[in-house]
């Protein structure tokens, strides 16, 4: 019934666009069908798999005129069957996925304002999570300016939660109880060459635990493409320095590099090392690297044993992987393979006995489909082989040494009014 609402209300707004105004209305309908059989974790003898659809429903309300872009995306997110045909209390995810306004001061720099995406680079650090249905979003001000061929974006937020009512929030700033950041800022510099482009990103965040603390963390690197056709190769390099999320001093770091070779037009391959820092026991400071923001779905294997709300006990992670890759106009494979190892030492929590950091291997096949310009179809399957480490990592006694996640999903994406 709200989507029907601000439906009606868009199409009236739409009728009194001018013609020197651009408006857009889209919408998305979005289900998904999951198998887990030990997706993020093994599961124990005593569980058996899970299977469920999960649906995404949004609408893409964009305007634009001379000076402002102003973007609308209300999004309902439901696990089908979770309501009662007839209930009267709907436990699904309604919300504002974005909600933004911009001013353009000329035709490079503007500056924004409200709840948006932030998706950078390779999503490495700062992502929209797309995959996850209901996505990432963050509320700030941001400063772009985006010339032919440099970027620079600057953004800052400050976050406060409503346990008390804004007529009675009269005093202090605290911020506490929820996975969120107090404050952010970050800067975003890029700069593309002819052959060759390099991407500066620096971010603060602080978390506040305590009314007089805020623990304030720094994550600062660099990402690199370099193309020499047919090859691309793909660097990166972020280190952390300040207090984590528990309070503990932070010295860690990421590197990353891909080696991409085009075969053809339509397929590649990619072969490639990702290396996350992991804690050390026997010092008294985190080297435990955390990829905050990041889409890490598309990095760590896509059953997300990795960092994807999952820590893995802090012991960082040594992914050596191969994928290879297919594309036309309208049929996509991949094929990936993951070699996993921890970064730190691994400790049975029995006996203390020191275990191999070998975790597993973890292969993923995924197929796309465009069926129409607004119907696409995909899906996939994934396998994990998994060790005595892996299980001790995720605090679990499983019956074997495998697990599995098998997935569908249909994505309908129509345009339904755009002058």
């Amino acid at each position: 019934m709200k989507f029907l609402k601000l439906f009606s209300l868009v199409c009236l707004l739409g009728s009194f666009a001018t013609s020197r105004a651009q408006f857009k209305l889209s919408a998305e309908i979005r289900p998904r069908a999951e198998f887990r059989d030990g997706f993020k974790r093994p599961l124990n003898k005593s569980e058996k798999p899970a299977f469920f659809v999960e649906q995404r429903t949004r609408l893409y309300i964009e305007y634009h005129n001379d000076k402002l872009d102003l973007m609308l995306v209300p999004q309902d997110v439901r696990i089908w069957g979770n309501s009662d045909q007839a209930a009267k209390v709907d436990r699904s995810l309604l919300n504002m996925e974005q909600a933004w306004a911009a001013y353009r001061f000329n035709n490079s720099s503007r500056i924004l304002a409200g709840r948006l995406e932030l998706d950078y680079d390779n999503a490495r650090i700062l992502g929209n999570l797309d995959w996850a249905q209901q996505g990432r979003s963050h509320d700030l001000l941001k400063y772009e300016y985006n010339g032919v061929n440099t970027h620079f974006h600057f953004g800052a937020a400050f976050n406060q939660n409503n346990d008390i009512p804004e007529p009675n929030k009269l005093a202090e700033t605290n911020y506490m109880g929820l996975n969120n950041y107090k404050s952010m800022q970050f800067a975003w510099l890029n700069k593309h060459f002819k052959k060759q482009q390099i991407s500066i990103l620096a971010l603060n965040e602080g978390r506040q635990y305590a009314p007089d603390t805020v623990y304030y963390l720094q994550t600062i690197g660099t990402y690199v493409s370099l193309n020499f056709s047919p090859f691309t190769i793909i660097g990166e390099y972020y280190f952390q320095t300040g207090k984590n999320k528990t309070g503990t001093k932070t010295q860690a770091y990421l590197a990353a590099l891909a080696t991409r070779y085009n075969f053809a037009p339509s397929w590649y391959a990619e072969i490639g090392n990702d290396y996350l820092t992991g804690d050390d026991p026997k010092t008294n400071k985190s080297e435990a690297f955390d990829p905050l923001y990041g889409t890490q779905h598309k990095f760590y294997g896509t059953m997300d044993y990795f960092y994807a709300g999952n820590a893995h006990a802090n012991k960082g992670l040594n992914d050596l992987f191969l994928k290879l890759a297919w594309q036309n106009k309208t049929i996509g494979v991949n094929l990936d393979a993951h070699r996993f190892t921890a970064a730190a030492d691994i400790f049975a929590a029995a006996d203390q006995n020191r275990l191999h950091k070998y975790l597993g291997t973890e292969l993923d096949c995924s197929f796309s489909y465009a069926v129409d310009q607004f119907f696409n179809l995909k899906g996939g399957y994934s396998h994990l082989f998994y060790t005595q480490s892996m299980r001790e990592l995720k605090q679990v006694n499983p019956s074997g040494s495998q697990a599995s996640w098998a997935w569908i999903m249909l994505t309908f994406k129509p345009v339904l009014f755009q002058n």
